[in-house]
């Protein structure tokens, strides 16, 4: 997105390395956090152009009556509560800049699973509150989009399970899903996208 002249701001936990990009301090699973973030989203003098709600934790487990409750609160605190209450503050200013809010789900929230259930249904609701958020922006320049990618050669399944991908050549660079979520962001508001599926090829 840098390469191509936007302006990046990241609200997350972490500073980027990259210093082009903007750093606003944000922890989804804290009221207090949510809304001092957004105070400083709301006090920028340039329009919103893509709000793209990408956290999510991963917690795996066989059986759900063997997991702490708060395990589950802060799956579904991160990957849902957090980015509703987070939208719903900005979401005048989302219709007011013709903005479009892409919610990145996941090929995980368009099935089941028997070890993954907490996070597997947590991105089933976000694909559900972006259902409504379509409904919402009827008749509006903005758009509610529902980024689905699965099958990436990342580090989220090594840190829940200590161990490393054994086939890493059979999935997806993640290179490729950023490039289709650039796609989706530079698609022309003519065309109403509701949901993309990316699932790595077997």
């Amino acid at each position: 997105m840098l390469e191509k002249g936007y302006n990046v701001f990241s609200l997350s936990r972490s500073k980027p390395t990259d210093d082009r990009i903007k750093h606003i301090a944000l922890d989804l699973t804290d009221e207090k956090s949510i809304e001092n973030a957004t105070r400083q989203v709301l006090e920028l003098d340039t329009p919103i152009t893509t709000l793209i709600n990408c956290a999510g934790i991963m917690s795996r487990f066989d059986r759900t009556d063997e997991k702490q409750f708060s395990d589950i609160v802060n799956v579904y605190s991160t990957n849902v509560m957090g980015t509703i209450y987070l939208v719903n503050f900005l979401l005048d200013r989302i219709i007011k800049d013709e903005a479009d809010t892409i919610n990145v789900s996941s090929t995980a929230g368009t099935k089941g699973s028997a070890s993954e259930p907490v996070y597997v249904s947590s991105k089933w609701a976000m694909r559900g509150y972006t259902k409504s958020l379509q409904e919402l922006f009827k008749g509006k320049k903005s758009r509610a989009i529902s980024f689905c990618p699965g099958g990436m050669r990342n580090k989220m399944l090594e840190k829940i399970t200590g161990e490393q991908l054994s086939d890493p050549e059979n999935w997806m660079p993640v290179e490729i899903i950023a490039n289709e979520l650039v796609n989706v962001v530079e698609t022309p508001k003519q065309a109403e996208i509701s949901e993309i599926i990316i699932n790595r090829k077997s």
